[in-house]
C-alpha cells in the first residue's frame, strides 16, 4: 500500500489528524500561547426609566336625582352635619373612595336649578344646591353637564346650574362659548395638566339656541369630526386628554359599533381616557393600543352611580339582569409622565382598575299598606365592604343557629348572596382582571 493511500484511508476513518499547514512568516512557534486580544469596554448600562409625575383619575357614572333619591336625602337630613341637607348620607359609605384619587369625575344628569324650576317628574329632573355640595364634599371634583337632561329646566335652568356648580366648588365641562362648547377644561394635579372635553349625542329639550347679539354659553352637542379635531388640538398642549361622551343605547350591555369606531378615532387623535355614559348599565372597558404604542382606556358606559332605577329588584327572585341599573363602578386610571432617556418623555396610562359599587334601595322591603308614608333609603355602597360586614355578622351567630336568630341568619345569608352575585355580575362586564378590592374604612 502506498503512503498516499494509507493517509487517505486514515482520514476517512478519522484515525489520523490532517497535516498542519506551515506557519506564516512572523507567526509564533508551534505550541506558543496565542497573542492576547485587545480588550473592549462593556456597553454602559442604560439608565432606568424614571417616573417624573403620577396621578390617579377616578370616575363614576350617572348621578340621577330621581324623586325617591331626594326623598331619601330628606329622610336622613338630621343624620349628618354641614350644609349637605341629607345628600351627604347618600355617599357617606364611599366618600373616602371618591376622595382618594387626585381627580374624580361624575356625570351630573340633573339640573341644579331651584330658581328656574318648571317642575320635576319622570324623566325630568331638578335638584337643590345641597346635592352639588354633597358631591363635592364626598370627593367629586368635576362633573359633565353634556347630557340629554341638561335642559330639563329650560335654558334658564341650564345657566343657573353652571352658576350653582361654581358656588359649590365643582368644576364642570361640556358647556362653553362656541366653538369651544366641549371645552377643554384644564385641570392640574400632581404635576400633570389634564384637558377634559365632553359631548352629548342629543338633548331631551330645546334650550341651546343663543339669542343675538354676541356669543353665549351652549352645551356641547356631539359632532364626530369636530370632536376628533378638538381632541387632537387639546393633546398638542396638555399632558393628557380625558373625554366624556354621553352616547349609546339605554340598557344595552354592549356599545354600538359606531361608538366603538369613534372611540378608537378619539383615542388615536390623543385621548388617553374616554368615559362613556347614558346606557344606565355597565358596558365593557377596552384597553386600546394606539399606533404610537400607548394604551388608551375606553369605558363605554360606567352605568349609574346613584338612581332610583331597579327599585323593585329582589335578589334570588327577580332575574339577576333586572338589578343591572344599580350596579356601578369607581374606575381608577393612573397616568404617569415617564422619562425613557435619550430625550424621550411621554405621558401614558400606568395602570387601571375599578372598585365594584352598588346602590342600596329598600323600596321592595317597605310595607306601604301599613305605612303609606314610608320612604326608601337609597345610598351607594362598596360591594367589598358590604360583603365583609355581612360575613362578620354571620360569623358571630352560633352554629347551630338558635331559634331566635334564624330569621336574621336567613336575611344575612340572602344579603351575602346579593352582594356576591352583584360583584360577579360587574366582573362579567368589566373583567375580573381589572377588579380591585376596596380597603376597609
Amino acid at each position: 500500500m502506498t503512503a498516499a493511500r494509507a493517509l487517505a484511508l486514515a482520514l476517512a476513518c478519522g484515525c489520523a489528524a490532517a497535516p498542519r499547514p506551515a506557519p506564516e512568516a512572523g507567526a509564533p512557534p508551534s505550541g506558543a500561547a496565542p497573542a492576547p486580544r485587545p480588550l473592549t469596554a462593556a456597553p454602559a448600562e442604560a439608565a432606568p426609566v424614571r417616573t417624573e409625575a403620577l396621578l390617579t383619575l377616578g370616575a363614576v357614572g350617572d348621578v340621577l336625582m330621581h324623586g325617591a333619591v331626594k326623598e331619601s336625602a330628606a329622610l336622613h337630613r338630621d343624620t349628618r352635619g354641614g350644609d349637605e341637607d341629607g345628600y351627604g348620607w347618600i355617599y357617606a359609605e364611599v366618600s373616602d373612595l371618591l376622595s382618594a384619587p387626585d381627580l374624580t369625575f361624575a356625570n351630573l344628569e340633573s339640573p341644579i336649578a331651584p330658581a328656574s324650576d318648571r317642575g320635576s317628574r319622570s324623566y325630568v329632573f331638578n335638584a337643590p344646591p345641597a346635592a352639588a355640595r354633597a358631591l363635592r364634599a364626598a370627593g367629586v371634583d368635576l362633573v359633565s353637564v353634556a347630557n340629554n337632561h341638561v335642559f330639563d329646566q329650560g335654558r334658564a335652568g341650564f345657566l343657573e346650574t353652571l352658576r350653582r356648580l361654581d358656588e359649590a366648588g365643582l368644576e364642570w365641562v361640556g358647556a362653553g362659548t362656541p366653538p369651544a362648547e366641549a371645552g377643554p377644561r384644564l385641570l392640574e394635579a400632581k404635576g400633570l395638566r389634564l384637558a377634559f372635553l365632553a359631548w352629548t349625542r342629543f338633548f331631551n329639550d330645546d334650550g341651546n339656541a343663543c339669542a343675538p347679539p354676541g356669543p353665549c354659553l351652549r352645551a356641547a352637542l356631539l359632532d364626530p369630526e369636530r370632536a376628533v379635531a378638538a381632541v387632537r388640538e387639546a393633546a398638542a398642549s396638555a399632558d393628557a386628554v380625558v373625554v366624556s361622551l354621553h352616547w349609546g343605547d339605554e340598557y344595552a350591555p354592549e356599545p354600538r359599533a359606531e361608538d366603538v369606531a369613534l372611540a378608537h378615532r378619539l383615542a388615536e387623535a390623543g385621548a388617553l381616557v374616554i368615559l362613556g355614559h347614558h346606557p344606565h348599565v355597565l358596558q365593557p372597558v377596552e384597553l386600546h393600543r394606539r399606533p404610537d404604542g400607548r394604551v388608551s382606556v375606553i369605558a363605554y358606559s360606567l352605568g349609574n352611580f346613584v338612581s332610583n332605577q331597579s327599585r323593585n329588584f329582589v335578589s334570588g327572585v327577580t332575574p339577576d339582569r333586572a338589578g343591572a341599573t344599580r350596579d356601578g363602578a369607581l374606575l381608577r386610571v393612573r397616568l404617569a409622565r415617564r422619562d425613557y432617556g435619550g430625550g424621550v418623555r411621554q405621558v401614558e396610562v400606568a395602570g387601571v382598575d375599578y372598585l365594584p359599587l352598588w346602590t342600596e334601595n329598600d323600596t321592595a322591603e317597605l310595607d306601604r299598606r301599613r305605612n303609606p308614608k314610608a320612604r326608601a333609603s337609597i345610598r351607594v355602597v362598596s360591594l367589598d365592604r358590604a360583603l365583609r360586614a355581612v360575613r362578620a355578622e354571620l360569623a358571630a351567630i352560633p352554629d347551630p343557629v338558635p331559634e331566635a336568630e334564624r330569621a336574621r341568619f336567613v336575611g344575612l345569608r340572602q344579603r351575602e348572596r346579593l352582594y356576591r352575585s352583584r360583584r360577579e355580575a360587574i366582573a362579567a362586564v368589566l373583567g375580573e382582571d381589572l377588579q380591585a378590592e376596596a380597603p376597609p374604612r
